[in-house]
């Protein structure tokens, strides 16, 4: 038995915030009490830290099949590790994309063994994610997916989007959807701004994301089906999405950590570093702070990691030629806490129990329940530096100080990150 001695317990699911022992038999938690004897017990000392439920993901680019040089399964299941993350479901955006059963059953044996993070699977909404024909989801759902997208592409034909809300509602399959149109945001390697402007690159505009989130409402009301909208990032596609949820639309959405802390000036006071090439873009301060603030509100719901690793091939040249995206796996859970100025139950909310529960998943801590957890010091400051165990290079929070140590992970009472 595993011994998690002298922490305060936070849980927002159960409603505890105390200091408790936490003794973990096999997989699972077998008591919680303010003193537990630690006869016959490995000891984890976690005093001045909190013991919480562990971080969940519901969209990770771990890049494998066909792309092992960004991330592959053992690489990536370390670096979620090291963020608090205890599950993560990997994107179907591989080579080979993820759209037949074959592929999960293949993946699935080879991260049984990967040691960091669990690893779960999500499924392609269309084949080939070239967002036309609908993919064989309920094979999919048979081989195991917990989740249906197109790997973070959006789906611009809403004729497609209607059929795939109309047949997926049967599967009781969460559907993540990332708003955009492809039509008008063309070229644009940023935020289309002042910063864009001044600094002479094309520009991204916020409608594409706005229209985008406006489709997937629309549809959603028109069918009742629930989606999850990924990828939030500006302050009227928050108040879109509020007034949706007022109306009794069955819609739930996320923002990417990073976008809690960065905004477009960072490309012109850093000099066009191309880790701050992003999809979606970082966008103004008024849209960081309302992002920040539909979190603390419930308008958004949760918050993803958006690990989208690269390589220096991909990231060292111009900055308008470069793949878009960034590692954020290590980093998303300090970047959520420090944008939320230390509020850990938030916090734990919305990287732990939300994502858990748009997967169907209980992150609680109490007798009998999973020992997914994470150990962590919300005090402790330090400046975000390699080395990294994922394969990315591209972190955009390097150099920044964000408050925050997961010191260890725990999956299924298995210590996969810390001391034991």
């Amino acid at each position: 038995m595993l011994l998690l001695k002298g922490g305060r317990v936070v849980c927002p699911s159960s409603g505890i915030d105390s200091r408790l022992d936490v003794c973990i038999d096999g997989e699972t938690i077998h008591s919680m009490a303010p003193e537990i004897s630690a006869e016959n017990c490995q000891v984890m000392d976690c005093s001045g830290a909190i013991i919480g439920p562990g971080l969940v993901d519901i969209t990770t680019e771990l890049a494998d099949p066909g792309m092992t040089w960004r991330e592959d399964l053992s690489t990536g299941s370390a670096a979620a590790a090291a963020g608090g993350f205890t599950s993560v479901v990997a994107s179907p955006a591989t080579n080979p994309v993820l759209d037949t059963p074959g592929l999960i059953g293949d993946l699935a044996l080879r991260s049984a063994g990967a040691g960091g993070a669990r690893i779960l699977f999500g499924g392609a909404l269309t084949v080939g994610l070239g967002g036309q024909e609908l993919a064989e989801v309920g094979l999919l759902a048979e081989a195991g997916c917990c989740i249906i997208s197109d790997g973070g592409r959006p789906v611009s034909d809403s004729a497609v989007l209607r059929r795939a809300m109309d047949y997926l509602r049967p599967f009781g399959l969460p559907i993540v959807l990332r708003p955009g149109e492809p039509s008008l945001s063309g070229k644009g390697c940023m935020h289309e701004g002042l910063v864009s402007l001044r600094v002479g690159l094309r520009g991204d505009p916020a409608a594409t994301e706005e229209i985008g989130i406006a489709r997937i409402i629309a549809v959603a009301r028109a069918t009742g089906t629930p989606v999850h909208i990924s990828h939030v990032t500006t302050e009227v596609g928050v108040d879109m999405i509020a007034q949706a949820k007022s109306q009794g639309v069955r819609i739930s959405a996320s923002t990417p950590a990073r976008n809690l802390i960065l905004t477009d000036e960072a490309i012109e006071r850093v000099g066009y570093d191309t880790s701050l090439r992003l999809d979606p873009p970082l966008r103004s301060e008024q849209d960081r702070a309302a992002l920040c603030r539909g979190l603390m509100s419930g308008d958004l719901d949760l918050v993803i990691a958006d690990h989208q690793p690269w390589s220096r091939v991909e990231k060292e040249v111009e900055f308008e030629w470069c793949q878009p995206g960034a590692m954020g796996l290590e980093t998303a859970f300090s970047a959520v806490l420090t944008a939320l100025e230390g509020d850990v139950l938030t916090t734990l909310r919305v990287l732990s129990v939300a994502p858990a529960a748009l997967l169907g998943r209980n992150a609680k801590m109490d007798s009998g329940e999973i020992a997914d957890l994470v150990v962590f010091e919300p005090g402790v400051e330090r400046t975000v530096s390699g080395p990294w165990r994922s394969k990315g290079v591209n972190e955009p929070l390097s150099g920044h100080l964000l408050r925050g140590h997961v010191r260890s992970t725990i999956v299924g009472g298995q210590v996969v990150f810390g001391a034991g």
